[in-house]
C-alpha cells in the first residue's frame, strides 16, 4: 500500500490519501500529530507534499517515528518541502523550512547526527526500513 500524507485537494491514484481537513474530502480524515492509525509495516511508499512544514515542533519527532513505524522494509519516503528562504519563513502556518542539510541529523554516520536522538534510518525501536529518501525543496530543488 501507498500513503499520501496531507493530501489537500490533490488525491493520488493508488494511495491512501489522508488529511486533517474534512473539507478537502480525503480518503481518511487523520491528524498526523495525533498518530497514524495504521498497522506497523503497512506502506511501501510514503509521499507528502507541503505538509511536514506545518508540524508543530513538539510533535516533529513523534510524527517521524509514526512514519517510520508504518513504513515497510524497503519503503520509499518522498517529501516535497519548502526551501529555507525569507518568503517561506513569513508564512505563519510554517513551523519550519528545509535545506539540503535538514535531515543530516537523522542519517546514520552523518557529521550532524549528534544533534538528535532521533535517527531517520533507525528510529528508536524500529529497524532500518527506509531505503531511499527523496526530498524536493521548493522551488525545484531535488536531493536524493
Amino acid at each position: 500500500m501507498k500513503l499520501n500524507i496531507g493530501c489537500g485537494k490533490v488525491k493520488l491514484d493508488g494511495f491512501v490519501n489522508i488529511d486533517k481537513a474534512p473539507e478537502v474530502e480525503p480518503d481518511k480524515i487523520i491528524d498526523i500529530e495525533k498518530g497514524l492509525p495504521f498497522e506497523d509495516d503497512e506502506f511501501t511508499h510514503i509521499y507528502s507534499e507541503h505538509c511536514l512544514e506545518h508540524i508543530r515542533p513538539e510533535k516533529w519527532a513523534f510524527v517521524l517515528n509514526e512514519i517510520q513505524r508504518v513504513a515497510r522494509d524497503g519503503c520509499i519516503l518522498e517529501l516535497y518541502l519548502p526551501f529555507d528562504n525569507v518568503g517561506q519563513r513569513t508564512n505563519a502556518d510554517h513551523y519550519r523550512t528545509f535545506s539540503w542539510h535538514s535531515f543530516d541529523q537523522f542519517l546514520d554516520g552523518s557529521e550532524r547526527e549528534y544533534y538528535s536522538d532521533l535517527n531517520l534510518w533507525s528510529l528508536i525501536g524500529y529497524p532500518n526500513k527506509i531505503v531511499k529518501l527523496f526530498f524536493y525543496l521548493f522551488p525545484f530543488l531535488k536531493y536524493e
